[in-house]
C-alpha cells in the first residue's frame, strides 16, 4: 500500500508543486521499495486490495479508481456515506493500527494533523477518500520510525527526510 501511494502520491504532486526540485519529485535512484523498507505492520490485506480489485503497482503510474479506494474503506466502515470519509472512524482506525507502539504513535499523530485536516493540495479529479488514503500512507512512509538498515534502504530515507520539506504539511 506504501509503496503504490508514494509513487502516485509523487505523480500527482510533481503537477502542483512546480518548486520541487526535481531530484524530489519521484524516487532516489536505486530499486528501494519503500513498503520493504520502511517496517510498519500492513494497513490493509492483500485479501482487502483483492476485494476491492487494487492491482499491484506497475511502472505505469496511475490513480486507482475512486470507487476502489472508497471499497477499500468501507470494508473498515471508514466513510460515512459514498461520498464523504468519516474522519473521526479513520483516526480511531489508526490510533487502533499504532496501539502498543510508541514509535509508531508519532507517525500517527503526525499523519492524522496532516491527513484529516484536509492538508493536501485542492485537485479535483481526485475524491476525497483518495486523498485521504494517499495522504495517510505517503504520510506514515514520510514519518516511518522503523527504518530497514540496507544502504538502498538508508537511501531512500535520506531522500524522504531531503525532499519532505517541499510537500505541504500542517
Amino acid at each position: 500500500m506504501i509503496g503504490i501511494s508514494f509513487c502516485v502520491i509523487l505523480t500527482i504532486f510533481q503537477v502542483v508543486l512546480s518548486d520541487v526540485p526535481p531530484h524530489c519529485r519521484g524516487p532516489p535512484p536505486g530499486g528501494a521499495n519503500p513498503s520493504d523498507c520502511c517496517k510498519l505492520p500492513k494497513v490493509f490485506t492483500e485479501e482487502d486490495f483483492k476485494e476491492c480489485g487494487i492491482e499491484k503497482p506497475t511502472k505505469e503510474r496511475r490513480v486507482p479508481e475512486c470507487s476502489k479506494q472508497i471499497c477499500l474503506l468501507k470494508r473498515y466502515e471508514l466513510m460515512k456515506d459514498d461520498t464523504n470519509v468519516d474522519k473521526d472512524a479513520v483516526a480511531a482506525f489508526l490510533d487502533k493500527y499504532s496501539e502498543g507502539d510508541e514509535d509508531m504513535q508519532s507517525a500517527v499523530e503526525a499523519t492524522k494533523q496532516k491527513c484529516l485536516n484536509n492538508d493536501f493540495p485542492n485537485i479535483p479529479e481526485i475524491c476525497e477518500p483518495s486523498k485521504i488514503v494517499f495522504c495517510v500512507a505517503g504520510s506514515m512512509l514520510m514519518n516511518c520510525p522503523k527504518w530497514d538498515e540496507s544502504e538502498d534502504c538508508q537511501k531512500l530515507k535520506d531522500h524522504f527526510e531531503n525532499c519532505n520539506k517541499y510537500f505541504p504539511k500542517k
